[in-house]
């Protein structure tokens, strides 16, 4: 039987955090996440500890080591085995993505018929909720998704969007185009939000 590896996605985080070691607290700006690790951009030098807590807003710490610092900036790794890893990463993924939807654009139920277009084919969904942000889709069957993808639906043309978490069957899809674009490519399908852009 082949050894199932979770997918390594890296998602654009831009969000201030703080590296704690035993010298005291280094202010940071959390750049991106994945399941193996950060990376951070810090002022001034880290110093000799190579073991530090991250710790993100909302969400606690996390222990990690840094495995690369040049520039300013700073490679880490999470301490832990890959499923702890892997449970940490959505979970800290579906808070972003929802605080971020909440925060910017509304967000809108809905029950469209889709299909998510990878690069290793075409997959069946459902398109459970909008926003000028994203989507959050529901794909017929379990696959792997990862990176770049589109999603079509017989209501609207083609969004670009990115995988920034995977829960089974339930996919978070961040759309690549401007909030404008996209509330130019919905049209008048969902008024509640082409109001809010």
């Amino acid at each position: 039987m082949a050894e199932a590896n979770p997918v390594e996605q890296r998602i654009s985080v831009r969000q201030a955090g703080q590296l704690q070691g035993p010298d005291g607290t280094i202010e940071c700006e959390i750049l991106t996440l994945s399941r193996k690790g950060a990376q951070v951009r810090v002022e001034g030098d880290l110093g000799e500890p190579e073991e530090f807590y991250l710790s993100i807003r909302d969400f606690g710490q996390l222990a990690c080591r840094v495995v690369d610092f040049d520039d300013g900036i700073a490679e880490l790794r999470f301490e832990g085995d890959p499923e702890t890893q892997d449970s940490v990463f959505q979970e800290i993924v579906a808070q972003l993505a929802d605080a971020e939807g909440r925060r910017h654009f509304l967000r809108r139920s809905v029950l469209w018929p889709g299909t998510l277009q990878t690069l290793k084919g075409q997959h069946a969904c459902t398109i459970l909720n909008m926003s000028l942000a994203g989507a959050k889709i529901a794909l017929s069957e379990a696959r792997d998704c990862m990176g770049n993808v589109t999603l079509l639906g017989d209501r609207f043309n083609g969004l670009g969007a990115t995988v920034v978490w995977q829960r089974g069957r339930l996919v978070g899809l961040q759309f690549r185009g401007a909030p404008a674009e996209v509330a130019a490519i919905l049209g008048d399908l969902l008024p509640a939000i082409k109001a809010s852009a």
